[in-house]
Order: C-alpha cells, then sequence, then structure tokens
C-alpha cells in the first residue's frame, strides 16, 4: 500500500469494504427462514424394500419336544408260593433282581428260599399249584411257553398236565440249573400205603392221577409281554417275598410329545421324523402312535396338555444314552417335492377383491401389482404362481415393505 496521501485513502477504504461484504455474506449464509428450517428437517423420500424372487424347494414341518424313554411301567407282583422243605421258615427273597436287566422268556427273575421264579409270557396269573391233571388257561399258557423254549419236545398245544408235559417241565428246570418240585415225603408215604392195601386199588388209581412232579404258583410269574426291561427293583436279599418286587417297561426306546390339535391334523402313522438333541447329535425316527392316552415312559414326567404322540427312533443303541432327556422333534409333513418360485410371505397381500398379489419392481424403480397365486408357506416363505409367468420370474424384485 502506498505509504500516504489521497493514494492511501483509496485503499483502506476499498480494502475495509470488502472485508465488510465478506462479513456479511457469511452472516446471511447461516441465516435461514422458519421455512427453510422446517425443509431442512423433513425425513428423506420413501424407498422400496426389495427382495429377489428365488426358485426353492419348500418343506412343510411341525416342530415339537419329545422326550426319550422306555415304555410306561408296570409293576410286577409275586403271586403264590415255592416249594419249601417242611422245617423252612417263611419265604424270603435269597437272590433279588438286578435292575436294567432285560427279562426274556425263562429266565429266572428272582431266588426265593433258594428256588426260582421263573417269567414266562402270559395274561392269566399262576394262582396254583400245577400238577397231573391239571388243566386250564394257566395249563395252556405253560405249554405254550414250553413250546417256544424246548420245540421239538412234542409238548401238546392243549390238554392237562401229563407225562409229556411234566417232562418237559423237568427238563426246562434242570437246563436253568435247578430241580422241578417232586412228591414230597407224605406223598410218597401216602403210595407206598395204598400199594401195599389190596383193597384200595380204586383209591390208589384215584391217587396217582395227581402223583408226581409240580410246580408250585410262586414259580412261574406271567407276564403279558416278554422281553421287558426291568426298570426298578423293590427288594432286597432277605426281605419277605410277597408284594410288588419291581416295575418292568417295553425295553423299546419311544421319544413321547405332544402336538397342537391343528397341528396334528397333518401327522399320520409312519411319517418320517427327525429328532435333535441339545448336544447336537441328530436322530431318524418315525411317527408310530398318535393320539389316545401315551402314560409317562420311565425316566420322564407326565406330558403335557395336547395331542399325544410317540415315535419310534431307527437306531435303539444310537439313542440309548439319552434316556430321560429332552429332544427336538421335527416331522415333514409335506412339501413341493421340486424348486418353486418362492418369496417372503411379506411379500404377498390380499387385495380388496380378494386375489393375492405382489408388487414387482422393474429395473427403472417402476412398481406393478402382479395376480399370484399363493402355495405352500412355510418358514417365512411362500410358493407363488403367477398369473402372467412373464411378469414374475427367478431373480425379479418383489417389495416387503418400506424404508
Amino acid at each position: 500500500m502506498p505509504r500516504s496521501g489521497p493514494s492511501r485513502v483509496v485503499a483502506v477504504t476499498a480494502a475495509v469494504a470488502v472485508a465488510a461484504g465478506a462479513t456479511g455474506w457469511f452472516a446471511g449464509s447461516r441465516v435461514r427462514s422458519p421455512a427453510d428450517a422446517a425443509a431442512a428437517h423433513r425425513p428423506p423420500a420413501a424407498s422400496l424394500i426389495t427382495v429377489a424372487v428365488r426358485e426353492r424347494t419348500l418343506t412343510a414341518t411341525v416342530n415339537a419336544q419329545g422326550t426319550v424313554a422306555y415304555g410306561a411301567p408296570k409293576p410286577l407282583t409275586l403271586t403264590g408260593s415255592v416249594a419249601t422243605a417242611g422245617d423252612a421258615a417263611a419265604p424270603i427273597v435269597t437272590k433279588a433282581p438286578v435292575a436294567g436287566r432285560t427279562l426274556r422268556e425263562g429266565d429266572v427273575l428272582l431266588e426265593v428260599s433258594g428256588r426260582p421264579v421263573f417269567v414266562l409270557a402270559g395274561t392269566v396269573p399262576m394262582y396254583r399249584t400245577v400238577s397231573r391233571g391239571s388243566a386250564g388257561d394257566d395249563v395252556r399258557q405253560v405249554r405254550a411257553a414250553l413250546r417256544r423254549l424246548l420245540p421239538g419236545r412234542g409238548v401238546a398245544r392243549s390238554g392237562a398236565v401229563d407225562t409229556a408235559l411234566l417232562n418237559a417241565l423237568a427238563r426246562w428246570y434242570d437246563k436253568r440249573g435247578y430241580e422241578i418240585t417232586g412228591p414230597t415225603a407224605e406223598q410218597r408215604a401216602q403210595l407206598r400205603q395204598l400199594e401195599a392195601d389190596p383193597a384200595a386199588a380204586a383209591e390208589l388209581a384215584e391217587f396217582r392221577k395227581t402223583y408226581g412232579d409240580s410246580v408250585p404258583s410262586g414259580e412261574i410269574l406271567f407276564v403279558p409281554r416278554l422281553p421287558v426291561r426291568l426298570t426298578e427293583v423293590k427288594v432286597r436279599p432277605g426281605a419277605p417275598a410277597a408284594g410288588e418286587v419291581g416295575t418292568v417297561a417295553d425295553p423299546n426306546l419311544v421319544i413321547n410329545g405332544t402336538v397342537s390339535p391343528d397341528d396334528a391334523d397333518l401327522i399320520k402313522t409312519g411319517m418320517s421324523a427327525a429328532l435333535e438333541h441339545a448336544g447336537g447329535d441328530t436322530f431318524a425316527a418315525t411317527i408310530s402312535s398318535l393320539g389316545g392316552p401315551v402314560k409317562a415312559g420311565v425316566g420322564e414326567t407326565e406330558a403335557d396338555p395336547g395331542v399325544p404322540i410317540r415315535l419310534k427312533p431307527k437306531d435303539q443303541a444310537k439313542i440309548a444314552p439319552l434316556v430321560g432327556e429332552a429332544v427336538k422333534v421335527t416331522i415333514t409333513v409335506g412339501g413341493t417335492g421340486h424348486k418353486v418360485l418362492s418369496v417372503p410371505v411379506a411379500a404377498v397381500y390380499t387385495a380388496s377383491d380378494g386375489q393375492a398379489r405382489v408388487t414387482v419392481q422393474d429395473q427403472g424403480g417402476r412398481v406393478r401389482d402382479v395376480p399370484v397365486e399363493a402355495g405352500l408357506s412355510t418358514g417365512g416363505f411362500v410358493q407363488i404362481t403367477p398369473a402372467d409367468k412373464d411378469a414374475v420370474r427367478a431373480g425379479s424384485l418383489v417389495v416387503v415393505g418400506n424404508q
């Protein structure tokens, strides 16, 4: 700038004017009207949220919680008495059952005063001593069991107890390490007395009809179904041999659960299911029963209200360590069986005319509504069949919302 004189005055004046103008422009740029401020705070124009139409195979499932268990427990109760010596004390348990064991026909459940208690299949209790000449339902059950246990021994299907049946019984006792109960000392003495009396011929003939080996009522315990798993033992050696000695259950594992009535309408016996344990293991199973009374099995509490279901695992050994534990049950109840056009459920809406539609957005951002037929809906997706096949294809964008 000039040091002095008119030129310096003009320069200073010009500088001040420029500075004032700049200050005014800056202040003006920061001052807005109320209308401008409101406009600046308006939300941006809404934009559409779209997803691509996809081809996928849809599978419908029903989910439930189940518990791995053995069948419903049933009590084992001793009936009758075993053979004992004349001076023996009251019968006691001399060898107790073992919990967790699987009982099969002909097995010895326990020993009472050294005598065996065999389990055989049958529904009629052993209510008396079976000896020569005995007949009835209990004898028929004994015959049927021995025909299964000793095939080829010539045991008849029916008839009163005879020599052939007694011989087969003696053979079975011997095979298991015991002796069948023979005539008592009193019976042998009576036989000798009758044989020595010529006048007792008729009485001797009648006595011989029942003379010989016998099976006391307490040495056979009939169980309606075998094999069974001995799930609980309630007696110990030295305990009185009477009443309930344990509980048994079907040895085959099942999965018990419940489903809602609506889901039950979709389920049929024989359907496949997948079981998933919290530890990550998975198992295959099938529906074995639906509805009706399904009692809680061994290792589980009573089922929740709902429609009971029972599943049979395909691999018993693999799932055995999970007895009493919960598993997630996924039952496949249907599906498309092949790939179909599918969209999220939120993409389909029903117009006022009752027609299902989707809103399709083209590459230019324009949208139009396309009528569709909605099919299977599962897992958040629904099958669609557009009225105009060219209007919606795999990869087309459909509107599911806005932001």
